[in-house]
């Protein structure tokens, strides 16, 4: 039996949409078919009344989730099915991960929201039952702002159209998310290079980004590469960081570790933390002390803003000696957290910790669950 609850919608930077998926009166979790997409349950339940009374949220009950800093930083986006047991006391029992959003990070904060929700139980001929309910976390990053969305969409088309620039970005948005237009990537692009072609160095980075993936046809790094490089010279650290993986990575360009280092010293001086952590990392690679010691400063920087990337490589650090006193429990810490922001590497070795009992107590389960995680595919960036 299905109990529809009202899907929710939360304000700017997080829309959290919750959707009862099923609920049965069983003690049984709810597993997936063999296709993992519908779920079904372990035992038939027992016999309802005609008129059971539906599970609901007590009204006030539950705090808005915090997206986590991380996974803003990293413009982390997906949707998290949750299976979750609703006691006779209408707290939450126990909680699953059904189908993964693709990242640890955004995960355990919708079990954690839930977690803090409570219930009027499922109600059989006046008697509390115990229910397993499915419920859907939809994590989106970065929508418009009250304002902006306040603004019609005639009055944003007419300055665009007169050449105002942040019209222009925006409207370009709009065409690119589909709100409340038909989706167009390609009308999306046009407007985005009538505004950076202006300048605007949010509209730079948003043409870098749709040319770099193909969002309106094939990639086109060289094209991208420009873009990129314009709002990087004008100081925009987010674009001053993307240099600087493209360049280290040779990425639609010929490999330049000297041009790749400047880049991310210039973010990193701006206090972009992703930045702070690849130049931390290149600083170790000096192998000279005053570089050992700038390094560790910079990735502590990073881990200490929630950067998995800082997190990751402070963790190698701890777990070999390099520039710090060996230290496995503190490298499983690192490791952990860059695992939950969505590190994959960070992932395998918390697997491998688990299962060894290295720097933590050995839990095959947990193992587990680490190495399915880290074979889930996140999402491509944006």
């Amino acid at each position: 039996m299905s109990f529809p609850l009202p899907l929710l919608r939360l304000p700017r930077r997080l829309a959290l949409v919750v959707a009862v998926l099923a609920s049965v009166s069983t003690n049984a979790p709810a597993q997936q078919d063999a296709g993992g997409q519908t779920p079904v349950h372990v035992q038939a339940p027992p016999p309802l009344s005609a008129n059971p009374v539906k599970p609901a949220i007590k009204p006030g009950s539950c705090a808005k989730p915090v997206f986590p800093k991380a996974a803003l930083r990293s413009m982390q986006e997906g949707t998290v099915t949750l299976s979750f047991l609703i006691g006779t006391s209408g707290a939450v029992v126990d909680a699953k991960i059904v189908k993964s959003s693709g990242f640890p990070l955004l995960d355990m904060a919708a079990i954690n929201g839930i977690r803090r929700c409570a219930f009027n139980p499922t109600m059989v001929d006046g008697k509390a039952e115990q229910a397993w309910m499915q419920m859907q976390y939809v994590w989106t990053f970065d929508g418009p702002s009250a304002a902006e969305a306040a603004v019609p969409l005639s009055t944003v088309r007419a300055a665009a159209e007169r050449g105002d620039p942040a019209a222009q970005l925006r409207l370009g948005t709009i065409h690119m998310t589909g709100e409340g237009v038909a989706r167009d990537p390609a009308e999306a692009v046009a407007w985005w290079r009538k505004a950076a072609d202006q300048g605007d160095l949010k509209a730079q980075l948003s043409l870098a980004r749709a040319l770099h993936f193909g969002d309106s046809g094939k990639p086109d790094l060289a094209q991208a590469m420009t873009w990129y490089r314009k709002a990087a010279e004008l100081g925009m650290p987010e674009a001053q960081n993307m240099m600087g993986l493209l360049l280290l990575e040779g990425t639609g360009v010929a490999t330049d570790k000297v041009a790749a280092r400047e880049w991310f010293r210039k973010a990193a001086a701006q206090g972009w933390a992703r930045s702070q952590a690849y130049y931390g990392s290149l600083q170790l690679d000096d192998n000279t002390p005053e570089g050992m010691q700038q390094g560790i400063a910079l990735l502590s920087r990073a881990a200490a803003q929630d950067d998995f990337v800082g997190q990751y490589f402070l963790g190698q650090c701890y777990d070999t000696g390099r520039g710090v006193p060996q230290d496995k429990a503190m490298a499983a810490t690192l490791y952990e957290k860059a695992a939950r922001g969505g590190s994959k590497p960070a992932q395998r070795l918390m697997a491998t910790m688990y299962e060894r009992g290295e720097g933590v107590t050995a839990d095959p389960v947990k193992a587990t669950q680490w190495r399915m995680a880290s074979q889930i595919r996140p999402p491509r960036p944006r």
